[in-house]
């Protein structure tokens, strides 16, 4: 071999080696990453905590002016304290002067009151808006001080603060609906979006700019697994590290499985939904006679394999929950003399009649959710002996029309104040244009109860009116209330963190305190 050619192959020996030394770092830099993998059962198709409150993604990029506690207690977040005048209609915040957007800008007053006056505006297709609709002003005092003024008394107000506060300075004169900050987020909160992939999975990296507690993961992954089945199976090979698990999968967890299943108290129920714009539904002993005629303890043995419990009202797991539950425990009798009461007759096939008309309904469910879709055969069998014919009907959970369908397994939970999703499901003022009221239920003394217990200071007085409320839905159901759900997480074997509290509906609220998760790497 003459010298050049020496030289040119020493020179590619090095290149080479070069190239293999930095493959191994990147490689060593990878497997150091701390990466939670998180299988969810949904796809986030738009990320703005505005338009929507139930997304877990959004309280690891967006923080409010406050924030639950482990006891689901209010705490002090962007707003580090309040004053509160003595007719209770002025907050006066004073922010923390340290927290900052993504891209650097300050997190300031004109920041907070943007955020609430997009909530508050009709333009804005967002279903929060009732949540806030007792606010009459939000004004700037200084760049880091905010006054509120409410119309009356509003308790759960430091409650729903709660919500991500967005950057003026990215969405001024943007429609909050289309705009394309949805897809490419700016946030305040410990993490930052990274890459938003076509397949819909979204990596959030660490945000070194947070105010508050650094986390100590490098890395969340949303994955989008809706199939639960699949979601097991990537648990068990560690494609995944986090997931909801379904009550009839624990029998397979083995031991020796590299996860363990977390079972987490909620205030997540299920519930069957009338639509009061049927006809059949619109006598209360019909309703009422269908409370009675569902086994719960049936359900949460068979269809929850006991991680949950029966359901006999919306608060049952709140401060103003009521221990009452004659109007809803199961009978049969009374569910027969109340149908026979409202002049419906079985025909010779056993199916009730009156005016010509069969007592039956489509029961539908969203097919993705197999606790719901079993729930909605469950009862339909449970019914069928009384000669009432509820027609089970999955659908895909993106063509239910929720407030267009005849039945409807529903599922809501209030885990922090009692007006959280109770006001919003069951005032007759949340009906249409996109409210929570998807069954156009209207009872006026039901609308006084509401509104007196979300504008009374006094929590004596609040509970009250609250068990009054209560009682009055046990005289004029709105659903059949089913069951309460324990939230089932598989949790990998390598992640520590997890932190018990109450959660919400669909299990929401399990990374309330992701500063706090780790994950040890191999």
């Amino acid at each position: 071999m003459n010298k050049k050619m020496w030289i040119v192959s020493l020179v590619i020996a090095l290149l080479s080696l070069a190239g293999c030394s930095q493959e191994n770092s990147n490689s060593a830099a990878s497997t150091t990453t701390k990466q939670l993998i998180y299988g969810m059962n949904s796809e986030i198709e738009k990320i703005n905590p505005v338009l929507d409150e139930s997304q877990e993604i959004d309280t690891l990029l967006f923080r409010g002016l406050t924030k639950p506690n482990a006891e689901n207690e209010v705490t002090p977040d962007l707003a580090e304290s309040w004053k509160v005048s003595d007719d209770q209609l002025t907050y006066l915040f004073a922010l923390r002067q340290d927290a900052t957007w993504q891209d650097g800008e300050p997190v300031t007053a004109r920041d907070v009151k943007f955020t609430f006056d997009q909530i508050r505006n009709p333009k804005t297709n967002t279903p929060i808006s009732g949540e806030f609709n007792e606010i009459a002003s939000v004004e700037v005092i200084g760049d880091y001080e905010i006054e509120m003024t409410l119309h009356r008394p509003f308790p759960p107000l430091l409650d729903k603060l709660k919500v991500g506060i967005v950057p003026e300075h990215l969405l001024q004169g943007e429609d909050l609906n289309t705009t394309e900050f949805n897809q490419n987020p700016v946030g305040n909160g410990p993490f930052k979006l990274k890459k938003w992939d076509a397949d819909h999975t979204i990596i959030l990296e660490r945000n070194e700019g947070y105010y508050g507690t650094a986390p100590k993961l490098d890395e969340v992954v949303f994955k989008s697994v809706p199939d639960a089945n699949t979601r097991i199976l990537q648990l068990k090979t560690g494609e995944i590290d986090l997931a909801l698990v379904e009550p009839n999968q624990l029998a397979s967890s083995k031991k020796g499985d590299p996860y363990s299943v977390h079972e987490i108290p909620t205030a997540d129920y299920r519930a069957v939904m009338y639509n009061f714009d049927l006809p059949l539904f619109q006598d209360k002993r019909i309703r009422q006679a269908m409370n009675y005629a569902v086994n719960r303890d049936e359900l949460v043995k068979g269809i929850l394999a006991g991680k949950g419990e029966a359901a006999y009202g919306p608060l049952q797991k709140s401060w103003a929950g009521t221990s009452k539950t004659e109007g809803y425990t199961y009978n049969p009798q009374k569910a027969e003399q109340l149908l026979a009461e409202a002049g419906w007759v079985k025909d010779q096939q056993g199916v009730l009649t009156k005016d010509g008309q069969r007592f039956e309904f489509e029961l539908v469910s969203p097919i993705q959710d197999t606790v719901r879709v079993a729930l909605a055969n469950v009862v339909s069998e449970q019914l069928k002996p009384f000669g009432i014919v509820a027609k089970p009907k999955p659908v895909d959970q993106h063509a239910i029309k929720y407030d267009g369908e005849e039945a409807l397994i529903i599922g809501w939970g209030s885990e922090f104040d009692p007006d959280d999703h109770t006001y919003r499901l069951f005032h007759s003022d949340e009906i249409g244009d996109g409210q929570y009221n998807f069954g156009s239920y209207q009872n006026t003394k039901v609308d006084e109860l509401l509104l007196k217990a979300r504008t009374t200071v006094n929590q004596d007085e609040r509970k009250a009116y609250y068990h009054q409320f209560q009682d009055e839905l046990t005289t004029d159901p709105p659903y059949n209330f089913l069951v309460y759900l324990q939230a089932l997480y598989g949790v990998n074997e390598n992640v520590s963190g997890i932190s018990m509290r109450t959660l919400g509906h669909h299990g929401f609220g399990v990374l309330w305190n992701i500063e706090e998760w780790d994950k040890k790497v191999k």
